[in-house]
């Protein structure tokens, strides 16, 4: 039986917690972290995340971008400088560091980026047909409901609205808590109002856009997603569908890009959360 990967963490409450396996009594983390006292812990504790596993993850379940190459130099640097390995999709290094789009030069490579190459290298060969999560959903659930910061109330969802990366009704959100039982009244509402003018302005707009698309001429090029902008085409692994943007909402201090778009393959609006560092294949209209 393929072995999952889990959290492990060496507190039972707090403190950090690592992703990895346990293979009989041994855990063997994809950071490499050694520990006899690692022990599984609940997806849903009050730990944090190592930093080093969250990249491990976004490498085993993040489809390659066409033409990627096997290393780029650090953003800002020269493309002679020292080469990163690049995680699959990503213009992030497996060290963390971000990467520019063109290709390295150099054939020295960081050691950060062979170290947790080598770990995971290290999680597979041992735990033989390890069984691999699933990559975040591109289009995701638009009917998902939030906690509020400080998870007080987890009966009551709150409807996030992507512009903001607040509830409708105002409140400071903290993450998804599709265990809700109920819906905030104030969200609701605003909620439907939004929807409206989505299904009856903007929908009709983006479907002429979009079948109109072919008849402009565009700028193709690659890019983080955090660089996108409204009147913008994009398309990403691990997804057939062409993304036209409608509107962004880049917050620099998050993680995430906000982005509402039309997919014409399901001829609906959405709400997508892409991570800031994402690779993105853009088309742009020529200016």
């Amino acid at each position: 039986m393929s072995p999952p990967l889990i959290r492990l963490a060496i507190g039972p409450t707090h403190g950090t917690a690592h992703v990895g396996v346990l293979l009989g009594v041994e855990a063997v983390t994809a950071c490499a972290t050694h520990s006899t006292d690692l022990q599984p812990v609940p997806e849903a504790s009050a730990h944090i995340l190592c930093q080093s596993c969250v990249r491990a993850l976004l490498v085993l379940s993040t489809a390659p971008h066409p033409g990627e190459p096997e290393a780029r130099p650090a953003t800002g640097t020269g493309r002679g400088t020292l080469g990163h390995r690049p995680i699959p999709g990503h213009l992030l290094a497996y060290c963390g560091k971000l990467l520019d789009t063109r290709p390295t030069r150099s054939r020295r490579r960081c050691a950060l980026c062979t170290r947790l190459g080598d770990a995971l290298d290290t999680l597979r060969r041992q735990a033989d047909e390890l069984l691999l999560p699933a990559g975040e959903p591109c289009h995701g659930d638009d009917l998902l409901l939030w906690a509020p910061l400080g998870r007080g109330n987890l009966v009551t969802g709150h409807r996030r609205n992507a512009v903001t990366g607040k509830g409708f009704c105002d409140r400071t959100l903290a993450g998804a808590n599709p265990g809700a039982l109920n819906e905030c009244a104030p969200c609701r509402w605003r909620w439907e109002e939004a929807e409206l003018v989505r299904q009856m302005f903007t929908l009709p707009h983006m479907r002429d856009r979009a079948c109109s698309w072919g008849q402009q001429d565009v700028d193709l090029f690659d890019d983080r997603a955090c660089t996108l902008d409204s009147g913008d085409a994009y398309t990403l692994s691990g997804c057939e569908e062409t993304h036209y943007v409608v509107a962004v909402a880049d917050r620099g201090g998050e993680s995430h890009t906000d982005l509402l778009v039309y997919l014409s393959g399901e001829d609906r609006i959405a709400d997508l959360r892409v991570r800031r560092d994402r690779l993105v294949a853009i088309q742009r209209p020529a200016r």
